[in-house]
């Protein structure tokens, strides 16, 4: 099988064969901001660039401290691209002044429109909008700053994808003039953009565009940028990440609802989430965190009352199964469910009579399978024996915390765009994490913040909030049965890992997104059935070789992972920074 596999993905095989214990990568004892080198050549690079906008930078006033406004001034100034203008709006304060002092406001790009009263931050940011002319605005903090590279990078990402919203990672300026709180962001990510304002800065958006949109709505200040980016969203999908840090945020300045935000800010997000839920008509509510008061997440309301059809693949394992199927009619409080249950052959007497037990019941079926364990093969038999409008995947070693765990899940499910949805599953004890989402890392497919604990945020909110992920576990995954066919179902080519991961790249070839519902909760006795594959040299070698195969298959995701970030490590499950 080797020999036939690519040969890039040969080498990652010899690679993980050669040694079963992770590879680890130094931590960085903190984050440092590096400013980029201007080579001798971006002038020339942007005279050839096909498309060389203008972009309109709008900046609303009120009392910003006049060293922060300047640094914000000189940070536009200093640009490697110069089609730019900068359009100031809002009261007359005494930083305006001394920028107007310092001559810095007498470049023919900078526009100053500022009145005698400050109306609120998205009147003034509107001022802006009106008086703009660029090609594309971007949005800017009045001491915020901008990397000189900034434009430059956003300029070369028209040229090449052509986006009508962009956004990049940030940073913050803390108050001893250092770098900290980086946001290395997914990639593109509807469902956490519903959960947190993870767009944030620099953002910048096609002027057509945001007059289609509307501009900023002052009823949303403290939240007006996440808002406009949820309206953005809905108007289009030619949305492209700059995985570079293009913006500095000040520590002491009012935040986003994505990150320390105030009480007026979470309840303008809050009012944000509530809104898009309305203009999209969906049924749903905005939740506030129990670990994180003001904070909130979405459920969806199931539409109408479909039938779930619970797939379960068993084997001699009558008290695990006993508990699992137990917890599912005693814990859920959906109730329009069947239990498939597919039982490979088992043998034990205490299974075949707690299997006989079951016969009969109206809730669950039975199916017989004598063949050589695989679990995609199993999964299709249950899938094909089900009535469900919507499958639920789930290993017959779960235990059901969460009593509406199937509706949180189904409201997700029966999204348009979404592919498969997964739960936070937890070891025994239900204190620690056994899986949270699934990251494409440097060695393969590893569950995100593995052993962490059940409540702690995560990185931002990631841990407690519904973020698209690559991939999620197969021991809990809720799929649309038109989603399931249309994907072909599992690939029985991968009988015992990865089939899970398949099923789910797949789904993000497909344009659809996966979603982990954090307030969903299982124990897993992770390999309780099979055991660990590390403890057994000819099972781990069987993996790696599977692991091959997925990436020949799906040589996109070979050491790529669309919803992580490359600053951050290819070798920890925790969102540490990468060494350098």
């Amino acid at each position: 099988m080797a020999a036939q596999l690519p040969a890039p993905v040969q080498r990652v095989l010899r690679w993980i064969v050669k040694g079963r214990r992770r590879a680890t990568v130094p931590r960085r004892p903190g984050y440092a901001y590096t400013s980029p080198h201007r080579s001798y050549g971006i002038k020339r690079t942007i005279e050839r660039m096909a498309r060389r906008p203008v972009f309109s930078i709008v900046v609303a006033l009120g009392g910003a401290p006049e060293d922060g406004f300047l640094k914000m001034l000189g940070s536009v100034q200093g640009q490697w691209y110069p089609r730019w203008e900068l359009i100031l709006a809002g009261g007359q304060d005494a930083a305006l002044a001394a920028g107007q002092s310092a001559g810095k406001l007498s470049d023919p790009r900078v526009k100053n429109i500022s009145s005698e009263k400050n109306e609120g931050v998205s009147s003034a940011i509107n001022q802006c909008l009106a008086a703009a002319c660029g090609d594309y605005v971007v949005f800017l903090d009045q001491d915020g700053e901008l990397t000189a590279d900034c434009l430059f990078e956003l300029a070369r990402c028209v040229n090449g994808e052509d986006p009508d919203y962009i956004y990049s990672d940030e940073d913050r300026i803390l108050a001893d003039g250092s770098f900290g709180d980086v946001f290395f962001k997914p990639g593109w990510s509807p469902d956490t953009l519903m959960s947190v304002m993870y767009t944030g800065h620099v953002s910048c958006v096609r002027r057509a565009l945001l007059v289609e949109v509307g501009g900023l709505r002052p009823e949303f200040d403290g939240a007006q940028d996440w808002d406009f980016a949820l309206r953005v969203a809905e108007k289009t999908g030619r949305i492209a990440h700059i995985p570079r840090v293009l913006y500095h945020g000040r520590a002491a300045a009012r935040r986003s609802a994505g990150f320390k935000a105030s009480p007026e800010a979470i309840g303008a997000g809050r009012r944000a989430q509530a809104a898009a839920l309305a203009r999209r008509g969906l049924a749903g509510t905005v939740e506030e965190l129990p670990q994180l008061p003001g904070r909130c997440r979405i459920k969806y309301a199931v539409r109408g009352q479909p039938l779930v059809s619970i797939i379960i693949p068993s084997k001699n394992n009558a008290p695990i199964l006993e508990r699992c199927i137990g917890t599912i009619q005693q814990n859920s409080s959906y109730r329009n469910f069947e239990i498939v249950l597919l039982d490979n052959g088992s043998s034990e007497t205490a299974t075949l009579a707690y299997l006989k037990t079951l016969a009969g019941a109206p809730d669950i079926k039975m199916v017989r399978h004598d063949a050589p364990f695989n679990y995609s093969e199993l999964n299709n038999l249950g899938a094909r024996a089900s009535a469900g409008e919507i499958l639920l995947f789930l290993n017959d070693d779960t235990e059901v915390l969460t009593p509406d765990w199937i509706e949180r899940m189904a409201g997700y499910a029966q999204l348009g765009h979404v592919g498969a949805v997964g739960a936070k599953l937890l070891y025994p004890g239900g204190d620690r994490i056994q899986h949270a989402g699934v990251l494409n890392l440097a060695q393969g497919p590893n569950h995100a913040f593995l052993q962490h604990g059940v409540d702690a945020p995560g990185y931002f909110l990631r841990n407690l909030v519904e973020y698209d992920w690559a991939a999620v576990t197969g021991a809990c995954l809720m799929i649309e049965r038109r989603k399931f066919d249309a994907a072909d179902g599992f690939d029985e080519a991968f009988p015992v890992a990865y089939n899970d991961v398949d099923l789910c790249f797949r789904l993000v070839e497909q344009g659809l997104y996966n979603v982990v519902c954090q307030a969903v909760r299982l124990i897993h006795h992770d390999s309780f059935t099979r055991g660990s594959d590390a403890d057994d040299e000819h099972k781990f070698k069987r993996l790696a070789l599977e692991r091959a195969a997925l990436y020949a298959k799906h040589p996109r995701f070979l050491n790529c992972d669309p919803f992580y970030n490359v600053n951050l490590a290819r070798s920890h499950d925790d969102f540490a920074l990468e060494s350098r």
